[in-house]
């Protein structure tokens, strides 16, 4: 009982914890024009790919390297072209951008690929990005940032 409510709890904190990566610091009426529209999508955008957690069906959440899982660690984010293109070591993966939105002060993005449904969250005043994957028995919660390309 006791490490299902840890794994509970530290599920909620990502939660959190994610949510305020992605939080803008200030309102947007308050961001400078030039600041808003560097991470709106208008522009490719690399991303780094710095924190990952593994979640399995069980609720069993673990702290992993990008890399553990074959997922890139530099990622092209090109809206306009709506194409996701990972920098892998020795390879590069392309996948689609099905859907691309502006919300809230958010760029976000969604797609699928070999299998697995794929969300991501970049905040436009800042370049923090939130990523998850999804199968149908693991997820991965990926934290990283973007730079106009």
């Amino acid at each position: 009982m006791g490490d299902t409510r840890m794994n509970t709890l530290k599920a909620v904190g990502l939660l959190v914890l994610a949510s305020w990566l992605v939080a803008p610091a200030t309102p947007a009426a308050a961001q400078s024009p030039a600041a808003v529209q560097s991470y709106d999508g208008s522009k490719p955008l690399l991303c780094a790919m710095m924190a990952m957690w593994e979640c399995d069906g069980t609720g069993q959440c673990e702290r992993r390297p990008v890399e553990s899982r074959n997922l890139p660690t530099f990622v092209i984010v090109d809206a306009v072209k709506r194409t996701l293109i990972g920098m892998g070591p020795s390879e590069e993966r392309r996948t689609e951008i099905t859907s691309s939105t502006r919300l809230d002060g958010r760029l976000i993005l969604q797609g699928g690929d070999s299998g697995r449904g794929w969300s991501a969250t970049i905040a436009q005043n800042t370049g923090k990005m939130a990523l998850a994957v999804v199968d149908h028995d693991v997820t991965f919660s990926v934290f990283g940032a973007c730079t106009p390309r």
